[in-house]
């Protein structure tokens, strides 16, 4: 395993700017530095973001790396190297910047991301984040060494408008945007991107850690619920955006109904007051609401699911959550919003409701609660679907094929 090394984009030496002497070719009739690439030649890719806590944008640029690693590709990260990305990749082996601008247009930090961009010369700059993005177009401006620059868009949210925002987003500067969901992709493409410039390559779950499995005897100990009893299961950070309210809302709806089950909230935060307080204000029993916090062993919760929610109001893209869930076989009720259709197929891998209607999630949630049948149809469905098209190893294999043919266009083109 490699051994992590640890560099501060802050103090970065002197000799740095000096760095190593690299190839340069002629395009047109002015020169310009630039990498000449044989297509089977092993890739460095520098991955930029700013995620310091863990969350599903951190997980899938971890992912990423090591598929990439494993594809025989180099791969540095530049994160905060203290927080929960940057300790478990550098725990994985993998060479850790230490990278944490303070706004979208940080120049300190945007010059120290030049100067390794002349230093470490990778092939491939990837941003899995916003202000990483705005770093990331700052820095190849800036550098003499000009890699292959490609964001990540990872959320549904309008892209706000201005004169920077349209910049950040339609520069010559980038190469290539990778969209996680074809909705989002549709945004781009509304915002002015043009149709080549953006792929969709969707967020992978893997299938080694999340797959069909019997309940989890120590989570069934954790959570004591009585033998039987169905679990409805939130995993995702506590916000509004999240929708845990509207899932309350919907389980009051279903108790008034007659149904008796229990719901588990897990993610940063649902160990929280608030929520446990608006729990109690739906008029919800104590007994069976169980609020777990952020947690490292999702794989192992989900076996206790008799089904799984997204109740996302708004931002969502493709939702991690349902994804790993249907890996793993249990069925999802989620809000039709943004890129949830492009995985849970209304009535094969599970139910779609209308975003922010409570109403209409109670409806699904006791159609899939009441027949068990329905529920093993999904089950098998979902695990298909996920396997064909959604792992990890999927997404890093087309990533890796999409890089490789913008080299091959910055090669060919003058810039």
């Amino acid at each position: 395993m490699a051994k992590a090394i640890y560099y501060n984009l802050t103090e970065i030496p002197a000799f740095v700017m000096r760095g190593r002497a690299y190839k340069s070719c002629v395009f047109g009739p002015r020169p310009r530095i630039g990498i000449v690439i044989d297509m089977a030649d092993k890739l460095k890719i520098l991955h930029i973001t700013e995620a310091f806590g863990w969350s599903g944008g951190a997980a899938q640029a971890l992912y990423l790396a090591r598929e990439l690693r494993a594809l025989g590709h180099e791969n540095i990260i530049a994160c905060p190297a203290d927080g929960d990305l940057g300790r478990k990749a550098a725990a994985d082996g993998f060479e850790v910047v230490q990278f944490r601008p303070g706004r979208d247009y940080d120049l300190r930090t945007a010059l120290a991301l030049s100067r390794l961009l002349d230093e470490r010369k990778p092939d491939v700059l990837q941003a899995h984040h916003p202000k990483a993005h705005a770093m990331g177009l700052l820095a190849k401006f800036l550098a003499k060494h000009k890699p292959v620059f490609v964001f990540t868009r990872r959320v549904s949210h309008p892209i706000i408008t201005g004169f920077f925002a349209k910049l950040k987003y339609t520069s010559r500067l980038i190469d290539g945007c990778i969209a996680v969901a074809d909705s989002v992709r549709g945004l781009l493409l509304a915002y002015g991107l043009r149709p080549e410039r953006v792929r969709t390559i969707y967020s992978g779950t893997d299938p080694e850690r999340f797959s069909p499995r019997p309940p989890d005897r120590r989570i069934i100990e954790e959570l004591g619920l009585p033998p039987g009893l169905p679990v409805v299961m939130l995993v995702g950070n506590f916000s509004r955006d999240k929708g845990q309210h509207i899932l309350l809302a919907a389980a009051r709806l279903l108790r008034a109904r007659g149904l008796e089950f229990a719901l588990v909230f897990a993610g940063r935060n649902t160990d929280s007051q608030e929520l446990k307080d608006l729990y109690k204000a739906a008029g919800l029993p104590e007994e069976k609401g169980r609020f777990l916090g952020l947690r490292d062993d999702v794989e192992k919760l989900l076996t206790a699911a008799s089904v799984s929610v997204n109740a996302a109001v708004k931002g969502e893209a493709l939702s991690g959550s349902i994804r790993e869930s249907l890996a793993m076989g249990v069925p999802a009720v989620a809000s039709d919003i943004s890129g949830n259709p492009e995985i849970v197929k209304e009535g094969v891998t599970g139910l779609l409701f209308p975003p922010g209607d409570a109403a209409a999630l109670a409806d699904r949630l006791e159609t899939v609660l009441r027949d068990p049948g329905l529920r093993e149809r999904f089950s098998k469905n979902s695990v298909s679907l996920v396997r064909e098209g959604f792992t990890t190893a999927i997404m890093g294999a087309r990533t890796l094929a999409y890089y490789r043919e913008l080299l091959a266009a910055a090669s060919a083109s003058p810039r």
